[in-house]
C-alpha cells in the first residue's frame, strides 16, 4: 500500500505520501494539519499530483490538484468527498469510479486489497 493511491471515504482532501510524485505549487502553514489514528501530522505541501488510471478504453493519467504532502503517511489518499464535488462517484460493485449524469461513464477500474480500493 505504501505505493499505492487508495480511495478514502473519511478525508476531505486528497494526500501525497511520496515527495517524487509531488509537484510542488505552495508551502503549508503551520496550522495545516490531518488528524488521523488520534493523531496531528504536520502537511509539509500542497501541490498537484499525476497518477495512472486503468479505464474501459485502456491506461491514461488525471491530475489531482490541491494535494496535501505529507511523506509520513503509509498510503496516498484519493479523496471520495473532493471526487465527488466533481460528479466522479465509487461503485463498490462493479469496483470503478463514474461520472453521473445523462448516462453514466465509467472513468477508472480499482482493485480491492484486503478492505482496500486501490486506483
Amino acid at each position: 500500500l505504501i505505493h499505492s493511491w487508495t480511495l478514502d471515504p473519511a478525508t476531505d482532501i486528497h494526500i501525497c505520501n511520496n515527495p517524487a510524485e509531488f509537484q510542488w505549487k505552495a508551502p503549508a502553514a503551520a496550522n495545516n494539519i490531518v488528524l488521523a489514528g488520534g493523531s496531528e501530522t504536520q502537511i509539509e505541501a500542497w501541490g498537484e499530483v499525476t497518477i495512472p488510471l486503468s479505464t474501459p478504453e485502456g491506461n491514461r493519467i488525471t491530475t489531482l490538484k490541491h494535494v496535501a504532502l505529507i511523506p509520513s503517511f503509509f498510503t496516498s489518499l484519493v479523496s471520495l468527498l473532493r471526487l465527488s464535488s466533481s460528479n466522479v462517484h465509487f461503485d463498490s460493485g462493479q469496483n470503478c469510479l463514474y461520472r453521473s449524469g445523462t448516462h453514466r461513464q465509467d472513468v477508472a477500474k480499482l482493485t480491492q486489497l484486503g478492505g482496500h480500493w486501490l486506483i
